[in-house]
């Protein structure tokens, strides 16, 4: 029989692996990502023909984020009147990443401004680029925005 590294959870034994030249290694899925597991979550034990030996803790340690790999804008292009308002919507991916935050800015504030929600104000006829970053990674993404005067009804 060959040795087996054995991991456990309480009782329930999550996974086994062969020692290979004297090393083995095991690798757990479906861990939340960038969570503190703290010593003694999951045990290990070593078997063999001999039996298997006692449990002992797995140190602390901490999974990995999950990085961003891109964003998108759900619009590549807008017009607007002067004082009007819109909101972009960012999508961030994968939907599963850690960190989500991103920073919305205008190329010319005096065009058009961002809020940090995506709102965008028409200030001004013109043309300006709003650009989406992730925290995560630097991804952006744009959309171009054009300004036009409002439209008036001539009167009767």
């Amino acid at each position: 029989m060959a040795d087996t590294l054995n991991l456990y959870k309480g009782e329930e034994l999550v996974k086994s692996e062969e020692y290979v030249e004297g090393k083995a290694s095991i690798t757990v899925d479906g861990l939340d990502a960038n969570t503190d597991y703290p010593e003694g979550t999951y045990q290990v034990s070593r078997k063999n023909g001999n039996g298997e030996s006692e449990k002992v803790n797995v140190p602390t340690f901490k999974t990995k984020p999950i990085a961003v790999t891109g964003v998108k804008l759900n619009k590549e292009s807008t017009s607007l009147e002067v004082g009007a308002t819109e909101t972009l919507n960012a999508t961030v991916s994968p939907s599963t990443a850690t960190n989500k935050k991103v920073t919305f800015i205008s190329s010319d504030d005096a065009v058009a401004t961002v809020d940090s929600n995506g709102k965008i104000t028409a200030v001004k006829t013109g043309a300006t680029d709003i650009t989406v970053t992730t925290e995560d990674g630097s991804k952006t993404a744009k959309c171009s925005v054009t300004v036009t005067e409002p439209v008036t009804e001539p009167e009767e």
